[in-house]
């Protein structure tokens, strides 16, 4: 007679008894509400009780022109924050890098990251006054002082989306350059010192040997900044409010969740609309894995 095979064995049990406060963890506030969230999403659900609508709030929602200015706002912002957040953060952690006296090093990392421990709510705020719309506004007062005339900033459309990503650029530099330091540092100097007795200068050994070495950190990079760039809210709502203010210009899709889900309470169209976005964020994920994977 051969032994019963079994899937458990009774040592094993301790481990899954460990790891269960985990399992009912992500079943429960996971997985259940994605689902959840999918069921109410096929109907008109007000939180209390629901009629079958099927595909009508998806109908609804990409036929809604709120919905694709609130998506070409997103889009805009995010190419911004990405184009300018990225480069800055990266060229700063090389900077860092390249410092040739350990103890400095560790205070630039310090100095950078502490923007990143403050509150987006705080830094929403402190930046209202430093880019207050009038003469009294502290950057209006420094541009006086070169002969340029103020600027409306968050109160103005035409400049509210820049304003916010350089506030979102000095808010989360820090956290960039400590993921850009950690890539930085797995090239292996041996690179770096071949160039040099080839007589390779600094900047060509940036362009031939940090770039091509980083493009694993830059690909995660890039994913995490467009998913960031799509779930923005916290800096809209409180500069711009639920209608992203001044003239919609700040109306992002978070906030169209949001104004569905607790102003409307339409939890139905709050929760297609987020499925909608997931999707949004899936597709663009793919394109990048696939730009990436297509380069040498």
């Amino acid at each position: 007679m051969f032994p019963k095979k079994t899937f458990i064995h009774s040592k094993d049990i301790v481990g899954y008894l460990f790891l269960l406060p985990l399992i009912v963890g992500v079943l429960a506030f996971s997985l259940y509400p994605i689902g959840e969230a999918f069921r109410i999403s096929l109907y008109h659900h007000n939180g209390v009780r629901g009629i079958w609508t099927g595909l009508g709030n998806y109908d609804f929602i990409l036929h809604d022109t709120s919905f694709w200015r609130a998506l070409k706002n997103t889009v805009i912002m995010g190419l911004m924050s990405v184009g300018i957040g990225l480069p800055v953060s990266f060229i700063v952690a090389s900077l860092i890098n390249s410092l040739a006296f350990p103890r400095l090093s560790v205070l630039m990392k310090a100095v950078y990251f502490v923007p990143n421990v403050t509150s987006t709510i705080a830094a929403s705020i402190v930046f209202l006054l430093l880019f207050y719309p009038t003469e009294k506004g502290i950057a209006n007062t420094v541009m006086n002082l070169f002969g340029f005339a103020p600027l409306g900033w968050m109160a103005d459309p035409h400049y509210a989306q820049i304003s916010v990503i350089l506030m979102d650029t000095w808010h989360g530099v820090g956290y960039s350059v400590l993921i850009w330091l950690a890539g930085l540092q797995s090239i292996s100097r041996d690179l770096y010192e071949a160039a040099e007795v080839d007589g390779a200068s600094k900047l060509k050994q940036w362009l031939y040997i940090t770039i091509p070495g980083m493009k694993p950190v830059i690909f995660f990079m890039v994913v995490m900044g467009t998913i960031g760039a799509f779930k923005r809210f916290s800096e809209v709502f409180v500069i711009g409010g639920p209608d992203g203010n001044p003239g919609g210009s700040l109306f992002t899709l978070m906030l169209y969740v949001y104004r569905y889900g607790f102003y409307t309470y339409e939890f139905g169209k709050a929760a297609a609309a987020s499925y909608i976005i997931f999707i949004i964020i899936f597709a663009v994920t793919l394109i990048n894995f696939k730009m990436f994977q297509n380069k040498d």
